[in-house]
Parts: C-alpha cells; structure tokens; sequence
C-alpha cells in the first residue's frame, strides 16, 4: 500500500508531466516559444481539468519546478 508521501510524488509527477505534455502542444504557436502569464493560465485550467485538481494545485506544482 502507498504511504502519503509516495501519492503525494505520483500526483506531482503526473501533473509535472501534463503541464510538459499542453506546453509541447503549444510552444510552437507562443511568440518566442514560452508562455505569458496569461497563457500559464489557461494551460493550468487545462491541465487540472485533465487531472481533476484544481489550479492552485497545478501552479503548485508547477511553479516550485519552472517559476
């Protein structure tokens, strides 16, 4: 059985991974190939609706590893 901190890394890991996954599909479109602010945005609705969590999650997440 997983204890707290082994679901807690699967979680991070999957949500690391689906914001990689939406930032490939987009980053050819994006001037200069990064996203603005307001593109983290809707690229975090995204991510959590596919992951069912919330944004604050996704930018959690996200933020400690790529802000």
């Amino acid at each position: 059985m997983l204890d707290h901190d082994q679901i807690d890394t699967f979680a991070r890991d999957e949500v690391l991974s689906a914001w990689a996954d939406a930032i490939a599909a987009v980053s050819p479109h994006l001037p200069g190939g990064r996203p603005m602010p307001a593109d983290r945005i809707g690229l975090a609705r995204r991510v959590a609706q596919r992951l069912g969590c919330t944004t604050g999650r996704v930018f959690e997440v996200v933020g400690a590893e790529h802000g």
